[in-house]
């Protein structure tokens, strides 16, 4: 028997696998081979009836992006500014054409909520 006798790249099942299955779809141009392709997708479809209408949630739900502030591309946090020298000599050493691009604020800072005192009150023998 030849592989051509077996192997059909038919666009349709036949129907003893398709008819058992309920609501199955192929969506072309969707890279199964792309794993963050596949998450991102993955949460537009979480997301998707309340963007759309149909879920009766109308609690503050913050803009759509279609892309993430990441994407992709490989992410290094540093605890402080050290970490700099450290990335650009890492890009050199292994021939990576690639730039840093600071997203964040170059100091820790706490958000306006965060509340600054404790809730919990001073007992004997521990000073505030």
């Amino acid at each position: 028997m030849r592989a051509r006798e077996f192997l059909r790249e038919e666009a349709k099942l036949p129907p003893e696998q398709a008819d058992p299955m309920n609501h199955v779809f192929v969506l072309p141009g969707v890279s199964s081979s792309d794993p963050y392709q596949i998450y991102r997708l993955g949460v537009a479809m979480a997301r998707a009836r309340s963007d759309a209408g149909t879920d009766n949630i109308t609690d503050n739900i913050p803009a759509w992006s279609a892309s993430a502030a990441f994407g992709e591309d490989a992410v290094v946090a540093g605890f402080n500014d050290s970490v700099e020298p450290i990335i650009d000599q890492a890009l050199s050493m292994a021939g990576l054409p690639a730039k840093k691009v600071q997203i964040s604020s170059p100091n820790s800072l706490e958000p306006a909520f965060v509340n600054h005192t404790s809730p919990i009150t001073a007992f004997a023998g521990y000073p505030r």
